[in-house]
């Protein structure tokens, strides 16, 4: 089975977005983590506003 070139681009602009989809959401959630715990932290050393 041999895919020609533009099938090639096709699907591997499909596989690429998949990945960058993928990679956002580990980045969204690991951001949103260190932020609870930044916030918490703030919290402690100065008090909530």
């Amino acid at each position: 089975m041999s895919f020609t070139p533009g099938e090639l681009l096709f699907y591997g602009g499909i596989a690429g977005m998949v990945l960058v989809i993928i990679v956002s959401i580990i980045v969204f959630i690991v951001l949103a983590g260190s932020r609870k715990r930044l916030r918490r932290k703030l919290d402690d050393e100065y008090g909530e506003n």
